[in-house]
């Protein structure tokens, strides 16, 4: 993660606890995304994506953090903001067994956080393509060259 960058993880703990531990939600390259129609490399989606979010020295990439900080920092915002994550919708799908529901509408919110992401270069946190970047692509947009690592991202949710 870039420098200056503060994560705190305490409201998505606070929102794992109100989903219990029976359901897992994961976001990300998940299965038959991580296939590459252009290429990179030889890299698939996730290997690229890896090398985003943690940066590579041997490659003189940034870190440029498109699911854990971005996740970290606006997942729980976002959730406020929607309908259907308020104290009374969680009650209702605790009492009508539909927590499963909201596990996928939590993913489903998780993916457009990401997507924002790669809209606002990570909320304005990802260092600039380099000079050398910016000729070779045509855009000095981070992140965004054919679009498939963004198209990639997806998420899943089901029980334990």
């Amino acid at each position: 993660m870039g420098e200056g960058v503060k994560v705190d993880i305490s409201k998505m703990k606070a929102l794992a606890k109100a989903l219990g531990d029976s359901f897992e939600i994961r976001v990300g390259i998940l299965g038959n995304k991580a296939a590459r129609k252009n290429g990179d490399g030889g890299l698939n989606n996730a290997e690229l994506g890896f090398i985003q979010e943690f940066g590579s020295n041997k490659k003189k990439i940034p870190a440029r953090s498109f699911l854990g900080m971005p996740l970290n920092l606006y997942l729980v915002d976002y959730l406020k903001s929607k309908k259907g994550f308020g104290d009374k919708e969680i009650k209702k799908a605790v009492k009508n067994g539909s927590l499963l529901e909201l596990a996928k509408k939590v993913g489903i919110v998780a993916e457009q956080v990401v997507q924002d992401a790669f809209e606002t270069r990570g909320f304005g946190n990802w260092d600039e393509n380099r000079p050398s970047t910016i000729r070779r692509k045509g855009s000095d947009s981070p992140l965004i060259d054919t679009g498939e690592l963004r198209r990639s991202i997806t998420s899943e949710a089901k029980k334990k």
